[in-house]
């Protein structure tokens, strides 16, 4: 648009003001002349003052026109009139134009500038929005990788954990599986016939296995007496003098053993024709080597090695494995015996809780008579060794005898070979690994009032981490009396004491049958509790009308109950009546000498304690006090925790490890004690024998292969067996 335009009427106006104001010049005039009105009168001059100059002014075409305007002109003045009333209307078009034109210009601009703020303010939305976007997206990302750590952390600690219970509960698998297999070949009988039964063999072996031990001592003296000059020995059962009659000797003394002993020498072949060889496997081997020996000296009596066969070495061995089998049966007879003598035995189990980890011992009722059988029956640890150790040991003495006999050129020396290095493959200590030790622990727990199924079970309880007491454990019948009653003068010392004894009565607290006896002792009153509750710390139940609350100090402390100090104590009770506290009960836990003991070979076994008792009173810090054990000794869960161990089918499925016949903390410690003894020795005299085993066969076979015979005597092979198992025989002892 031209910058013409632009002027509007004000912007005329204030150019025709800048015209001097003198009397020539009437604006006003030209104004209605120029409207079409009546010109205006002439304004009379302005008196001027005489001093002041007149100022030049230039002509203007004002006054030429107000001349004309005075002249008496019709025709023309009216022409000018409409003249001037287009101009202005002109003018008014022009201003009206201006103005639309300016508010349309004003418009324009508002609504541009409108346009730019909103496009602004929806880019700075934008931007906003996708920073925000990328914040949500950048924490989102750090919440899922925070996330997916502790995912992984968890998934890692669970595998850990599961990695952890994995082996024990494999193994707790392995040994349901094993059961559910060997219950197949077992027949239980009545405990009374089982153990008449059991206590007579035992007094059969007893007495052949003596039998056997004077023809072993025979038979080694027949063996050493042509070696020493001193040891009187008739000739014709010398061997060197005369090899027949003395081998022969040897022979029959042999057949002899074999027959007293006759099942135990049938049991090893039959355990091997089933299948599960056995201990027995092996002195059934050496004494059938020894005969093979015996009569392939007589059939070639020059084929060299030693003159004098192993005669004396496999009867001792065929006795060991007869006392071994003694023991055990007299073993058994005392566990059936215990058995028997029990009305309602409880059953102690190793049972794994997942809910914390750990193997517990506890104590719970014995689910099936017959369980307990099994467990005695069942193969032990002993037997399951055998299946592995046995075959590895026959394969070694074949293999062995074998190259040692072919790398001398003389296949006939294969007996002599295979007699002497059988003879070493069961060490004595081997053999006597667990019948010894199982006897001498089945007596002492019988002795306390319980008994053990075997080592197998005992190896079980051996692997167990804290031991679940109860509250007849920690404080038997007679070990909790009430000491005193401070009453605060609300209600009389009966009503205190029978509340009291209402409410630990109908909770199932061995404390509210103390209180009760004492009630009626005193010929108190006795009261009916409902809606019994137990609490941490204490019990409530309403008696009557009335509230009754009954608790330790730290529950009157949550409650707001001012106690006065003197009455602050572990052994002291509360009883509130109505928000209003009403006397205090002092009562006494006197430790037992045996319940004493037992805490204290808990402690010396390193085992922890788990409280599963109900009587608020009894707590960690108060038995570790009162038995002066070590803090974090005894762990005691929630009442809930509480209520789950209590609970009689928290160890139902697993198999019973050992009975008890007797109440208490003591007959309890002494199982697990025992089962430790047990355990250990089976294992330290396993190890012992295995050791000497195969380092005896590897010794053999080199002097063998160097066809050392002289090293390898009667005497020599005696020697050897006899010093391996003096560790074996020490360890035993420990069991008595």
């Amino acid at each position: 648009m031209d910058r013409k335009d632009d002027m509007d009427l004000e912007s005329l106006k204030n150019m025709l003001s800048d015209v001097p104001d003198t009397d020539e010049f009437d604006l006003d005039s030209i104004i209605a002349e120029v409207s079409g009105q009546a010109p205006a009168k002439a304004a009379e001059p302005m008196p001027k003052a005489a001093a002041e100059p007149e100022k030049p002014v230039e002509p203007q075409p004002a006054p030429a026109a107000e001349t004309k305007a005075e002249e008496p002109q019709t025709a023309p003045r009216n022409k000018k009139d409409k003249t001037a009333k287009k101009a202005a209307e002109t003018v008014a078009a022009a201003h009206e134009s201006v103005e639309e034109a300016r508010e349309a210009r004003i418009a324009a601009r508002e609504q541009k500038m409108a346009e730019r703020e909103h496009r602004t303010a929806q880019k700075i939305a934008e931007r906003q929005a996708r920073r925000e976007a990328k914040l949500a997206e950048k924490e989102a990302a750090e919440k899922a990788a925070e996330q997916q750590e502790i995912v992984e952390e968890a998934a890692a600690e669970e595998a850990s954990r599961k990695a952890s219970i994995s082996r024990k509960q494999a193994r707790a698998a392995r040994i349901a599986a094993d059961q559910a297999e060997e219950e197949e070949d077992i027949k239980l009988v009545d405990p009374e016939v089982a153990m008449h039964a059991a206590r007579r063999r035992s007094g059969i072996l007893s007495f052949r296995s003596l039998l056997v031990l004077i023809l072993a001592a025979a038979a080694a003296y027949l063996s050493f007496a042509p070696s020493f000059e001193a040891l009187p020995l008739p000739v014709v059962l010398d061997i060197l003098q005369n090899p027949t009659i003395g081998i022969g000797a040897l022979a029959a003394l042999q057949i002899l053993a074999l027959l007293i002993g006759i099942d135990v020498f049938g049991n090893g072949f039959s355990s091997l024709l089933h299948g599960r060889p056995a201990r027995g496997t092996l002195v059934s081997f050496a004494a059938l080597a020894s005969l093979l020996h015996c009569a392939s000296l007589l059939v070639f009596p020059d084929q060299g090695g030693v003159a004098v066969p192993y005669t004396a070495v496999s009867i001792l061995l065929l006795y060991a494995e007869m006392r071994e089998a003694r023991g055990r049966s007299l073993a058994q007879a005392r566990s059936y015996r215990a058995v028997c003598e029990a009305e309602q035995p409880l059953a102690v189990y190793s049972h794994y809780d997942s809910e914390i980890d750990a193997c517990n011992a506890v104590k719970c009722p014995l689910y099936d008579a017959s369980s307990f059988l099994t467990e005695i029956e069942r193969p032990d640890t002993v037997d399951r060794f055998s299946l592995i150790y046995t075959p590895i040991a026959l394969a070694l003495a074949i293999i062995l005898s074998l190259v040692a006999s072919f790398n001398c050129g003389e296949p006939v020396r294969f007996f002599w070979a295979f007699s002497a290095i059988l003879s070493v493959s069961a060490p004595i200590g081997l053999l006597c690994a667990f019948g010894a030790s199982y006897k001498n622990t089945a007596s002492r727990l019988l002795r306390s009032g319980a008994a053990i199924a075997g080592a197998r079970q005992a190896n079980l309880l051996r692997g167990t981490e804290k031991v679940m007491l109860l509250e007849n454990d920690l404080f038997p019948t007679g070990s909790i009396e009430l000491e005193a009653i401070d009453n605060l003068g609300r209600i009389t010392d009966e009503q205190i004491l029978g509340c009291a004894a209402a409410l630990t009565e109908s909770a199932g607290l061995e404390l509210g049958r103390v209180l009760t006896d004492t009630t009626k002792e005193r010929f108190g009153i006795t009261f009916t509790a409902r809606d019994v509750r137990l609490v941490e710390g204490g019990v409530t139940g309403a008696v009557g009308t009335s509230r009754i609350v009954l608790g330790t100090a730290a529950l009157m402390v949550k409650m707001g109950v001012p106690i006065e100090s003197g009455h602050k104590g572990q052994i002291n009770m509360y009883l509130v009546v109505d928000n209003a506290l009403a006397g205090v009960l002092t009562m006494r836990y006197q430790t037992t000498k045996n319940t004493y003991k037992a805490m204290r070979l808990m402690r010396r076994m390193h085992m922890n304690a788990v409280l599963a008792v109900r009587d608020f009173n009894i707590s960690p810090a108060m038995i570790e006090e009162e038995f002066d054990l070590r803090r974090g000794f005894a762990d005691q869960p929630d009442p809930t925790g509480v209520d789950r161990l209590l609970n009689p089918n928290y160890a139902k499925g697993d198999a019973p490890a050992a009975i008890l016949t007797r109440e208490g903390a003591g007959p309890f410690m002494q199982v697990l004690r025992g089962a430790d003894k047990l355990a250990g020795a089976v294992r330290s005299a396993l190890t012992l024998g295995t050791f000497a085993g195969l380092l005896g066969m590897l010794i053999v076979f080199y002097l063998l292969y160097q066809n050392a015979a002289d090293a390898l005597p009667v005497m020599n092979i005696l020697l050897y067996q006899l010093i391996w198992y003096i560790p074996v025989f020490i360890i035993t002892q420990q069991t008595r």
